[in-house]
């Protein structure tokens, strides 16, 4: 009783500790406006839901002409945002739908990690690992910046929610695994799976939360001798597979960046069912294979393995296709959350966390796997991707560096087979560090090429810290016999290091940066002057509209001008951004720029001095283009707004309706 009601105070503290931290600057945010600018996308997509009751299959207030195909999108989050509106407004009539936006972040933080997740994660560590150090992972979660800036109110986006589902997919599977009762594990089991299919209506990326349990299923795979369990399996991936394949078109016939979601979501849980049905068949009906279950389910991986490469191979050029734009695209390069991290980038967010659970990782693989084929490369990949910034400054050059992770990559991936391979026994906390390493694994990688994914790697960061904390203390306390006072001076060593970590700079301090990391790392959007632009926009103009702009503006357009666009941030397609920036403000003629408007429908046009000065706008204009806003020092204005008068001998011109997709240019053209 007395361990339930300390378990219950840690989390209502983490619970406001959190929440306070997050909630903080948001006096100082102007009324109506985001930190972020996807966040009035999903203000947009909430707003339709609402009126309307659910979205249209094609949005027709964005990307003109064509509109944008929200089948091609998983709309959960908005939604969420409409219905979560819709109950808090029964009981609390004064609360809008933007005030539920503005929170939405810092309750998923809360009530998903506070209360739900961290519940769900603290409840599972502290039978295993006990409260002390479920206390410093909860901790640790509510104060590294790197977990703040994304989850504060006013940023919006869609970070914070689809963490929660991940965490609760990931963790409501590994209490099924290891409950003991099979009723219990049965609903544990239909808990993940629903989970996992609300994480497939949220986000084309939630496949890397669904790869941290088919790593845990693989581990499984490999150290046991028989099938148990295989019923279950298969009852927790129908609760997604066909699910999410019926629900979505985007997994039915995605093209863009949900060409291979599909590919990506939905077909390694079949993979690993065959695998499974097929060594059930095989110990079972050939008797001398049965004291060789493990190899042959290490032959078959390789199989599976060798099959996910020829199709890697065969579709390599949609695969091109499709990840190119990510990189080295113009529309890409110009976002600043794709970049590279540098060192100071990860000091700065997670102070000494990132090295301090980098090494619990690395000590726990060595006294959990019981083998040492992880350790080299483990501490490869931590090398290459957290230190990347000197070590190809001083020792080698990026090429090299690039040579080296994925080196540190493959020999993960052969050593976490031949560890399972090996592997005698399988105590419960080891399906913890098997999924929190698989966690680490994945979103570092993804992060060290990509500063917008290291939101994600918070949790298994402190849980390894954590993991090097508890190890230390108990070593320092090991020679203490009596229980109390082991127990006493354990907390009192563990608590000391903790307080270290968050708050000595020698060892970080990130502590020290978290209300500037909820206030100062993620400003209001847009500016004042686009904001009262966007005003007169809405006051004047008509709702039909159609305002071109620079893509970072689309959706705040459509929110606070409360006009149509033809392009936007959700880089839907990308193809007619570059045309956007090729034919109206790198234009040779006003006639090449007015063909462009004229075939996307567009009645005014917006420049901001955020933009090239080069722009072809700046230059001297015809009476096609009307000054309207401001009325007076136009020229000298940060913002300025055109009216279009099309001559009578502009044309539509196909050539810039060239989306890059055939499927879409064949509509275009039947149209």
């Amino acid at each position: 009783m007395l361990k339930n009601i300390s378990l219950t105070a840690v989390l209502v503290f983490l619970f406001l500790l959190g929440g306070w931290i997050r909630v903080q600057g948001v006096e100082h945010l102007p009324a109506g406006q985001f930190t972020e600018t996807d966040a009035y996308f999903y203000y947009w997509q909430a707003s339709l839901i609402s009126e309307h009751g659910h979205l249209p299959a094609r949005d027709m207030h964005r990307w003109l002409p064509l509109g944008r195909d929200l089948g091609q999108t998983l709309n959960l989050y908005g939604y969420v945002l409409a219905s979560a509106h819709q109950a808090v407004a029964w009981l609390f009539p004064n609360v809008t739908l933007y005030h539920v936006c503005l929170y939405m972040p810092v309750v998923c933080f809360c009530i998903g990690l506070g209360a739900l997740c961290l519940y769900a994660l603290c409840l599972y560590l502290y039978h295993t690992h006990g409260l002390l150090f479920s206390s410093i992972v909860g901790v640790l979660l509510a104060t590294l910046p790197g977990s703040i800036e994304r989850s504060t109110a006013g940023f919006g986006d869609r970070d914070t929610f689809c963490l929660m589902i991940g965490i609760l997919a990931v963790t409501t599977y590994l209490v099924s695994v290891q409950a003991q009762r099979p009723r219990i594990r049965l609903l544990w089991t239909l808990i993940s799976g629903f989970f996992v299919f609300l994480g497939g209506l949220s986000w084309e990326g939630f496949g890397v939360f669904l790869s941290v349990i088919i790593v845990v299923e693989l581990w499984r795979f490999l150290t046991s001798e028989t099938e148990e369990g295989l019923g279950l399996y298969v009852l927790w991936m129908c609760c997604f597979v066909p699910t999410l394949y019926l629900a979505s078109p985007a997994y039915r016939n995605g093209y863009g960046f949900a060409e291979h979601l599909a590919a990506f979501v939905l077909i390694p849980p079949i993979v690993l069912l065959a695998m499974r049905a097929i060594r059930y068949l095989l110990i079972s009906k050939v008797d001398r294979l049965r004291p060789y279950a493990r190899t042959v389910s290490f032959g078959l991986i390789l199989a599976s393995a060798t099959l996910v490469l020829g199709y890697v191979w065969i579709q390599q050029k949609t695969f091109a296709d499709t990840t190119v734009p990510l990189s080295q695209n113009a529309v890409m390069t110009a976002m600043t959350e794709l970049r590279n991290p540098h060192f100071g980038y990860w000091v700065f967010r997670y102070g000494g966390v990132f090295i301090f659970g980098s090494i619990g990782l690395i000590v726990a693989s060595k006294r959990y796997y019981d083998q040492t084929c992880l350790l080299v490369p483990l501490a490869l990949f931590i090398a290459t991707t957290f230190f990347r910034e000197p070590l190809e400054k001083h020792l080698w050059n990026a090429s090299h560096g690039t040579f080296f992770f994925s080196i540190a990559v493959i020999c993960i991936g052969i050593g976490f087979l031949i560890s399972a391979w090996l592997q005698k026994s399988n105590e419960p906390r080891l399906m913890t560090i098997v999924a929190f390493t698989a966690w680490f694994v994945f979103w570092v990688a993804l992060s060290r090429d990509a500063k917008r994914y290291d939101f994600f790697i918070g949790v298994p960061l402190a849980f390894f810290t954590a993991e090097i904390i508890h190890l230390f203390a108990n070593t320092l306390t090991r020679k203490v016999k009596q229980s109390k006072q082991q127990r006493l001076l354990k907390t009192c060593i563990a608590s000391l290091l903790l307080a270290g970590i968050l708050f000595l700079p020698p060892l970080g301090a990130h502590a020290t940066r978290a209300i500037y990391a909820a206030t100062r790392m993620r400003k209001a959007t847009p500016t004042t002057d686009v904001t009262n632009a966007l005003h007169w926009m809405k006051t004047t103009l008509p709702n039909t509209a159609i305002v071109a702009a620079h893509w970072g503006y689309g959706s705040q357009l459509n929110v606070l001008g409360g006009v149509k666009t033809i392009i936007d941030q959700d880089t839907y397609l990308q193809n007619w951004i570059l045309l956007y920036n090729q034919h109206v403000h790198n234009a040779t003629s006003e006639n090449e720029a007015l063909e462009y408007l004229k075939t996307h429908g567009a009645t005014h046009i917006m420049l901001t001095k955020k933009e090239s000065q080069i722009s072809f706008l700046r230059g001297q204009l015809s009476d096609a283009f009307v000054p309207v806003y401001p009325r007076e020092q136009f020229t000298e204005a940060n913002v300025n707004v055109w009216e279009i008068h099309y001559p009578l001998d502009i044309k539509i011109d196909p050539k810039y309706l060239e989306t890059g997709f055939p499927e879409i240019n064949a509509v275009l053209e039947f149209e």
